[in-house]
Order: structure tokens, then C-alpha cells, then sequence
């Protein structure tokens, strides 16, 4: 991976945009709010996920998206999460209700969760396998969805929801229940308060780094790596939940590198950006930004090289690296 992207060189990628015929981001919020709201209703809604700095806190952002779009459409929310400071006080700020799974499985949490608050919709996002034989029975009291995941015996869910444009339904022939593609990708509610950008930079004098809210590898120092040299302004943004903060801060940095806090406005500073593969992508896809994408996990990796080939290597004018 490393000797891919430095491959990638700054004064080739600033040729290439030259290259490249501006269009806009084919993320659309109304479509996206209309479908969501159509697909989950306006009842009592239930969003069961995990976040960590391990696990990191894409799902969290992008339910919270979910959660303010059906809020706002008169729908009554409730968080179910693990026990993770950051999620809890982040909930906290959005004025959104929450349980904390204080039990020995998640099952018996659900169940729980189904008792107490008679849901009309569950919602999960995680990477974990229940069991048809559980999905059925909690079928019984609410509509069961899977978001961003597709488990053995899933074609019992009411709805499998995959947020992204690079699913590839081909591999699910037999299930009937997934929708998936532009007009259902979440990004943070933040990243749509902004403008997005309205060309192409004529050339390339900054650059944002960003590899998410906790980036659990630590896939910033690999960055640092990648862009030695550089002479450009390089701006990097550690998120909330950053694991290696010691780390970075014991680096002696060349004075054109900067180190801030992350927030979804300063990704505007770059004329490019260099990222993660995850919801981040997305989020610069809206805002018109070119960026080069790496995978942190071999999944991600994979993911990064589908969005890729879908569009041709160029994502609405922006430019995906890739090993």
C-alpha cells in the first residue's frame, strides 16, 4: 500500500486535475431525506450501534444524520449504544435520548430495548451476526433494518440499507431486500451545512489529511510517511477519539505541516485531501473536493478500489489512488 501511494506524486496529480471537466456531487439531501423517511416512517424509532476509538465513530456520525432527518419529519429517536464516553456526550449535545447496554449480550439488550419502549422500527448498525431465529422474534413488536450490513440468514430483515454507491448487489442474487446507491448515503449532518466547492483547484498548494474520528491503525503516520518532502502547506486533522495523540505529538514536524482538530469546515482549506477509506470519502464526494484514497483495512482497500472502478478511477472530478 505504501508504495502505491507514493507513486502518487503531488505535481502529477496537480497535471491530472488540470485535465479534468468539473461536475458536481451526485449526493442529493433531498432525495436522500425522502427516501429514509419513506422507507422508516415517523414513529418510534430505535438506532442499536457501537462506537469506539477501536471501532470508530463513523456509524455513530452517520445515525445521528439518520436521527436529525427523521426528528425533523416528526419521528420520536432513541440511541441504544455500548459504553463509550465520547457517544454518550456527543448524544448529549444533540439533545438525542439514549440506553447504554448494560447487559451480557446484545440480544438481551434488544430485548430489553423492545420491552420498554414498544418500538415501531429497529435499526442496527454493526458488524454483528444475530440470528434469523432472533430476527423473527423481534419482528413480532417492529420492523427490523440492517444498515451497512449483510448477515447469514438477512433475508428475513424487513430492509437491508447499504449507505454507499459501491455495494455490489451481485454478490446477494438471492436477497430482495436491499436497497443501496447515491440517495441513501449518510454523511455527518455538519458536512451538509457547508458549501461545497464550485471548480477544480487550478493547481495544488495545500493538502488536508484526514483518516477519521479515532483513526484505529493509525493510518496518519503512514501519511506522514507518504508525503516526506512535500513542500506544500499540509493540514492534518485528528478527530475527536484520536488514539495516537502522544505519538503525534512527539513528532518533530516540518513547519509547512499543521496539526488541528478536526472539523468537517476545514476540509474546505485543502485544494486536495488525502484520506481513509469510510464516511470521510463520502463527505468530500459532497463537497466537491479531490482526494486520494487509501484503505486501512483490507475490506476498506477493497471498497476504495470498487468506488474507483465504478467511476472510472475519477470521482466526479476527483481522483482516486488506490494499490
Amino acid at each position: 500500500m505504501a508504495e502505491a501511494v507514493r507513486k502518487i506524486d503531488i505535481d502529477e496529480i496537480e497535471e491530472h486535475l488540470s485535465e479534468l471537466e468539473f461536475t458536481p456531487s451526485p449526493i442529493d439531501l433531498k432525495k436522500i431525506r425522502e427516501n429514509y423517511i419513506k422507507e422508516i416512517g415517523v414513529g418510534k424509532v430505535i438506532f442499536k450501534l457501537k462506537a469506539s476509538e477501536d471501532i470508530g465513530l463513523g456509524h455513530l456520525s452517520r445515525m445521528i444524520t439518520l436521527g436529525w432527518i427523521l426528528k425533523e419529519a416528526g419521528a420520536e429517536i432513541l440511541f441504544a449504544i455500548n459504553d463509550f464516553e465520547y457517544a454518550k456526550e456527543r448524544l448529549k449535545s444533540e439533545d438525542f435520548r439514549f440506553e447504554e447496554n448494560r447487559f451480557d449480550s446484545d440480544e438481551v439488550f434488544v430485548d430489553f430495548l423492545i420491552e420498554k419502549y414498544n418500538p415501531d422500527v429497529l435499526i442496527v448498525d454493526e458488524k454483528k451476526q444475530y440470528s434469523s431465529r432472533d430476527i423473527k422474534r423481534w419482528q413480532q413488536h417492529a420492523r427490523f433494518i440492517s444498515l451497512d450490513f449483510i448477515g447469514e440468514g438477512y433475508k428475513v430483515c424487513d430492509r437491508i440499507i447499504m449507505p454507499n454507491a459501491h455495494f455490489v448487489p451481485e454478490k446477494y442474487p438471492d436477497f430482495k431486500n436491499i436497497v443501496w446507491g447515491w440517495d441513501w448515503v449518510l454523511i455527518n449532518r455538519e458536512v451538509l451545512k457547508l458549501k461545497p466547492k464550485e471548480h477544480l483547484p487550478k493547481k495544488v498548494d495545500s493538502i488536508v489529511v484526514t483518516t477519521g474520528g479515532s483513526d484505529p491503525t493509525g493510518m496518519l503516520f503512514n501519511f506522514l510517511d507518504w508525503l516526506k518532502g512535500c513542500k506544500r502547506e499540509v493540514l492534518m486533522l485528528v478527530g475527536d477519539a484520536f488514539k495516537h495523540k502522544e505519538r503525534l505529538e512527539s513528532l518533530n514536524l516540518p513547519e509547512n505541516f499543521k496539526v488541528s482538530s478536526y472539523h468537517p469546515s476545514k476540509l474546505l482549506e485543502g485544494d486536495i485531501a488525502f484520506a481513509t477509506f469510510g464516511l470521510t470519502v463520502y463527505e468530500l464526494i459532497y463537497l466537491n473536493i479531490p482526494f486520494v484514497c487509501v484503505g486501512h483495512t483490507e475490506e476498506n482497500q477493497k471498497s476504495c478500489e470498487l468506488l474507483s472502478l465504478k467511476l472510472n478511477g475519477v470521482l466526479n472530478g476527483k481522483i482516486s489512488g488506490n494499490n
